[in-house]
């Protein structure tokens, strides 16, 4: 399990205590979360947040750190990030508390996790376990785990056995009981939508598509060469597949389950990167060390750059910027026209991370205030039957039951979009509508339906519509 390294008793090696702290140099407060990147030294030591692009700004640093191989995932609520360090450990660093935690079994392989707070691996034996802080949850299938895909609503994924005896199995945590099992194709690569709602795998025969809810397959997707690297949008409406021949990139519209454009590199590629934002795909050159920029929006080769490639370097910030690793060097790029903005002397001796959160933003006094409520004298024979008194205040009964539940379609960017699917979907006489949100400072357009009184009522709705869906439980 993962072990708070305030506890190891052996010691301090790496395990020790990580409490972060706020530099002196205070970021004004404002409203929205705050464009920032990590940086932790990739030979051994604390790790240090920084005012994205103005790199020079500590906003928080913390106690030695694991260095980190790959990112799993964060948590933009709680500012958890889950990692795999050099050693192939699970860590876990939560920016708001401070703490670091380490996993106990280096053994554990297939690190896997969609929420930047639980992280799922498998033992040597084939059976999966789930680390947090506070436990750990075992799962022994029916075959051994080869391969694990969290889901951002908790379900889990695992592709157990190997060859023709591949199965693909659903469980939810801490249940064990198999709610699905379905035969599951011998994939070179796979990836995950953000969303959560598509799985997609390079097959002999071009891209195989799992609707992950309602666990059924799409039509595959015929390619002219074999898939040797893709990536996935933020969003999950576009697939990015770079084939055998490594000079072109096939789009694949996941709407459509269909190639809807090719587009022709200025020379053998080797992997590829999608912005967060979905601004840019980055392509790295396999014959020099070179990345070409790819605009999304307007599908064009905007050129190419000199620049390494790494597990962290180069990614695309929230301004458009492209940071590249260049010899000891990181410099930042204007993503329309390559032109340097910025250089970070001696930067890719770290480890980066870029990402959008509130959490180093400073409090308001009253915030951290104890609530004091005065007594108030009641006489309960004036209450009336639908009023609940708390403090001397009515609150209507209903408004202190369940919340419903709602059935979500999809996300965009583009508002029109979601206002063409909304259009297309009517169930019982409800038509779905359109909801707006901000997350990570980007504004999302929702298609939702409900709410609903239960559950299922809620997924009978969803399957009526004939569309890809997931339930959740609250306000839209």
């Amino acid at each position: 399990m993962l072990l708070p390294l305030a506890l190891a008793t052996c010691g301090r090696s790496d395990r020790t205590i990580a409490s972060g702290t706020q530099s002196g140099q205070q970021v004004s407060a404002y409203a929205g979360p705050q464009a920032l990147v990590l940086r932790i030294p990739r030979g051994g030591g604390a790790p240090r947040a920084h005012a994205y692009p103005r790199t020079d700004s500590v906003v928080w640093t913390g106690d030695p750190a694991p260095t980190p191989a790959e990112v799993l995932a964060f948590d933009d609520e709680s500012g958890s990030l889950a990692y795999k360090d050099v050693l192939g450990r699970a860590i876990l660093l939560e920016l708001r508390l401070g703490t670091i935690t380490v996993d106990s079994n280096p053994k554990i392989t297939s690190l896997a996790s969609a929420n930047g707070s639980a992280i799922f691996g498998i033992k040597p034996d084939g059976s999966v376990i789930r680390t947090t802080p506070t436990g750990e949850w075992l799962y022994k299938p029916p075959l051994p785990a080869v391969a694990l895909f969290p889901e951002p609503d908790g379900e889990l994924l695992i592709a157990i056995g190997t060859g023709a005896r591949t199965r693909l199995v659903k469980v939810f945590p801490p249940d064990r009981k198999v709610l699905e099992d379905l035969p599951f194709p011998v994939a070179s690569l796979t990836v995950r939508t953000d969303l959560g709602d598509r799985l997609y795998l390079a097959v002999d025969s071009g891209l195989a598509v799992l609707r992950t809810r309602t666990m059924d397959w799409g039509a595959v997707i015929r390619l002219s060469e074999p898939i040797v690297a893709m990536a996935s949008s933020p969003s999950g409406d576009r697939v990015f597949a770079l084939t055998a021949s490594r000079s072109e990139i096939a789009i694949i519209d996941r709407f459509r389950e269909a190639v809807t454009a090719r587009l022709e590199l200025p020379g053998k590629a080797k992997d590829l990167r999608v912005d967060p934002f979905g601004r840019y795909v980055l392509a790295k050159s396999a014959d020099h060390d070179s990345v070409w920029v790819v605009a999304i929006g307007t599908e064009r080769v905007i050129g190419g750059v000199r620049s390494g490639w790494r597990a962290d370097l180069p990614f695309v910030g929230y301004d458009g910027g492209v940071a590249l690793p260049i010899g000891d060097d990181v410099v930042i790029v204007d993503g329309e026209t390559l032109k340097p903005k910025s250089r970070v002397r001696g930067g890719t001796a770290d480890f980066w991370f870029p990402f959008l959160w509130d959490g180093f933003r400073p409090r308001a006094a009253l915030l951290d205030e104890p609530v004091n409520f005065d007594s108030v004298a009641v006489d309960s024979t004036q209450l009336d039957s639908t009023i609940v008194a708390s403090a001397g205040v009515g609150i209507p009964a209903d408004t202190v039951g369940p919340k419903g539940f709602i059935v979500s379609f999809a996300a965009y960017i583009v508002e029109e979009r979601a206002d063409d699917l909304a259009a297309k979907i009517h169930v019982g006489g409800e038509n779905a509508r359109v909801v707006s949100s901000s997350r990570n400072g980007q504004t999302i357009y929702r298609v939702v339906l409900g709410p609903f009184l239960t559950r299922e009522e809620a997924d009978r709705a969803g399957r009526e519509s004939r569309q890809s869906y997931w339930v959740f439980e609250g306000e839209p």
